[in-house]
C-alpha cells in the first residue's frame, strides 16, 4: 500500500503547534482535529467566541485525507429503509439536514480552493431492479428529486440506478489546510497537538498534569474519547475498505456506489479514476482477500489501467445508519459534552452536518439574541439518546469482551 492520492500531493507547509503547557480556560474546547472538528471551528470563529481546537496527533491528518471525498445526501438506499423503519418525517429530517450540508460545502468553497465540482451522485444495483425503484418513491415522498437511470458510465451492466443531482466532489486535503489556514489568523482560535485526553469532569477535561476548562466541550474524535457514559462501545463498529487509484482508465463525470455492501465505488480526481470496494473489520484476516478481489476487478473492467496508488480508509458505523450527533449522554449526565461520531462511511456530509447541529446548539446557549437566529427542525434524527436494539449491538459487546481478555489492543480507546 501507498499514502492516498490526497496525502501524496499535499505539499502544503504544516505549522507546528505545540503542546499545552499550562492551564487553559476557554468557552469551547474541540477534542479531534479532523474535519469535523476544524469545522466546528470555522463556524465559531467569526461569533467572538474563545475556541482550543486539540488533536492527540497532528491537526488536519487524520482519516479525512483517506476519504473518497464525495459530498452528498445519497447514502446508499437509505430512505426506503428510513421510511419504513422510521418514518416519513424522520426520512425527511435526514435528507433536510443533509442537503443544508451540501448548501453549506457551496458556500465554504467559494471561500476555500477545494477543487469542489457539482455532479450527480448514483447508487446502483446489479440485480434488483425493485431495490431502486422502491428508493426512488420514498425520495419523492419526502420531497427530494431522484432520476432511475439503466444507461451509466459504469463498466458493467446493471438494472438500474438511482441519480441524485446537485451533488458534489472536491479534494479534502486543499480544504483541510484552507481551513487551519484561515483559522490560524483568527486570535480567538487557540490550537495545540500532543494532547491525548485522560479523562473529563463536569467542564473539564485533563491530559497529564494540563487541564482544560471549558463551558462548552466537543468531541469529534474517531472514538468518542470517554468510555464511562453513552455506550459508543456498544454503539459503534469499525469497518475498513480498500481504494485503488488507477492511470490510463475511463474518466467518470458521475459518482457511483454498489447499492450492496462490500460492492464498487467510483469517482474521477483529475486523470486518475478512485475505485473502491471490499468491507472488514480491522485486523481481519479477509483483508489480503479483498485487495486481491478489487485487483481482480481492476483488471477485468480496466485491463489498460495502471495502478498508481492504493490505500485503505476506516469508518466508524452506527447501530442504525444514522450518526450519533448531540448531548455525550444527556443534558442530565453530561452537561456541556457533546458528540459527533458513527458517520457510516459518508464523513464529508456528516462532519459538516455535526458541525452545523453542534455551535448552533452552543450559539445560542451562549448568546441570548442568537437563540432565535436558526433552528435546525432535523437535530432529533440525530440524538445521541434514541434507543435502539439491533443484532450489531450484541455483536459490538462481544467484541468488546474479547478485546478485553486478549492480547489485541483494544479499539475503544480513551
Amino acid at each position: 500500500m501507498s499514502d492516498s492520492i490526497w496525502r501524496s500531493i499535499d505539499t502544503a507547509e504544516k505549522s507546528d503547534y505545540g503542546k499545552m503547557e499550562c492551564m487553559e480556560m476557554t468557552d469551547v474546547a474541540i477534542v479531534g482535529g479532523g474535519l469535523c472538528g476544524i469545522l466546528c471551528a470555522w463556524f465559531l470563529k467569526d461569533a467572538g467566541v474563545d475556541c482550543i481546537l486539540l488533536d492527540k496527533d497532528r491537526i488536519a491528518e487524520g482519516t479525512g485525507k483517506d476519504a473518497m471525498a464525495q459530498v452528498t445526501s445519497q447514502h446508499g438506499l437509505i430512505y426506503s429503509k428510513l421510511l419504513e423503519r422510521d418514518g416519513e418525517e424522520k426520512a425527511r429530517m435526514y435528507f433536510q439536514a443533509n442537503e443544508q450540508a451540501i448548501q453549506k460545502y457551496r458556500e465554504l468553497s467559494e471561500q476555500i480552493d477545494c477543487d469542489f465540482e457539482e455532479t450527480s451522485s448514483y447508487v446502483y444495483s446489479k440485480n434488483d431492479r425493485e431495490k431502486i425503484e422502491k428508493e426512488i418513491d420514498a425520495v419523492d415522498r419526502i420531497g427530494g428529486k431522484a432520476d432511475f437511470c439503466e444507461t451509466t458510465e459504469l463498466p458493467f451492466d446493471i438494472s438500474g440506478a438511482v441519480r441524485f443531482p446537485g451533488q458534489a466532489k472536491l479534494n479534502p486535503v486543499k480544504l483541510l489546510n484552507g481551513l487551519v489556514k484561515e483559522l490560524e489568523k483568527h486570535q480567538n482560535i487557540h490550537i495545540y497537538e500532543g494532547v491525548e485526553i485522560d479523562d473529563w469532569f463536569r467542564h473539564v477535561i485533563w491530559c497529564g498534569i494540563h487541564v482544560t476548562v471549558a463551558d462548552h466541550i466537543i468531541c469529534t474524535t474517531h472514538i468518542p474519547f470517554y468510555e464511562k457514559l453513552g455506550k459508543y462501545n456498544r454503539k459503534l463498529h469499525m469497518e475498513e475498505s480498500c481504494i485503488l487509484a488507477l492511470g490510463n482508465a475511463q474518466k467518470m463525470n458521475g459518482m457511483y456506489t454498489d447499492e450492496a455492501q462490500g460492492g464498487l465505488s467510483f469517482r474521477s480526481y483529475g486523470d486518475l479514476l478512485l475505485m473502491t470496494g471490499g468491507m472488514y473489520k480491522p485486523e481481519s484476516d479477509r483483508e489480503a482477500h479483498e485487495w486481491e478481489k478489487l485487483r481482480e476487478a481492476a483488471a477485468m473492467y480496466y485491463p489498460e489501467a495502471k495502478e498508481k496508488a492504493s490505500w485503505k480508509v476506516q469508518d466508524c458505523f452506527s447501530l442504525d445508519g444514522i450518526p450519533y450527533i448531540g448531548s455525550y449522554a444527556s443534558e442530565r449526565k453530561t452537561p456541556g459534552l457533546y458528540v459527533a461520531t458513527g458517520f457510516n462511511g459518508w464523513g464529508m456530509t456528516s462532519a459538516m452536518t455535526a458541525a452545523m447541529l453542534l455551535t448552533e446548539i452552543i450559539l445560542k446557549d451562549k448568546f441570548v439574541e442568537a437563540k432565535e437566529a436558526v433552528n435546525y427542525s432535523w437535530k432529533e434524527v440525530f440524538s445521541t439518546e434514541r434507543k435502539i436494539l439491533l443484532p450489531q449491538y450484541f455483536s459490538n459487546i462481544k467484541d468488546t469482551i474479547s478485546d478485553r481478555f486478549s492480547f489485541r489492543p483494544q479499539k475503544y480507546k480513551k
